[in-house]
């Protein structure tokens, strides 16, 4: 996630190999962790459910289709663990991305001197920092 993160600043994008590449890598772990079926099915439920809500944003313009597949990931990881988790990784993103989004327009529109500034951030690094967060306040 770091890797792409840093990808996704730097091009804006998210490649679908990349997403591919860390979906099968969570897959191996979790089938060699041998986790149970309702594990199975409650990170299911929890890829699913980011994915509709990625997707709901995504049709609205807040972020691209490489995010939103992406999001599956982490979600069936972390609702693989706990599906309150996988929900919680959810918003804590959102709420991560909001902040950096006001921060940064709030510096862009005081730099512009006071005219509106359009503000992309590629999302990301919020889902990261949502990770990260996640895996150290609820260790897994």
């Amino acid at each position: 996630m770091l890797a792409l993160a840093t990808a996704d600043i730097w091009r804006q994008e998210v490649e679908d190999w990349a997403t591919v590449l860390l979906a099968t890598a969570v897959l191996v772990a979790v089938s060699l962790e041998g986790i149970s079926a309702q594990q199975w099915v409650a990170g299911a439920l929890s890829a699913a459910l980011a994915f509709a809500i990625y997707l709901a944003l995504a049709l609205r313009g807040a972020m691209g289709g490489g995010d939103v597949k992406l999001s599956v990931v982490p979600a069936f990881l972390l609702g693989a663990a706990n599906p309150v988790l996988g929900l919680w990784w959810v918003c804590v993103s959102m709420l991560i991305q909001h902040g950096l989004f006001l921060g940064m327009r709030r510096w862009r529109v005081a730099a512009a001197g006071g005219g509106v500034v359009p503000v992309e951030l590629p999302h990301v690094p919020a889902m990261t920092a949502s990770l990260i967060a996640s895996v150290m306040i609820f260790p897994i």
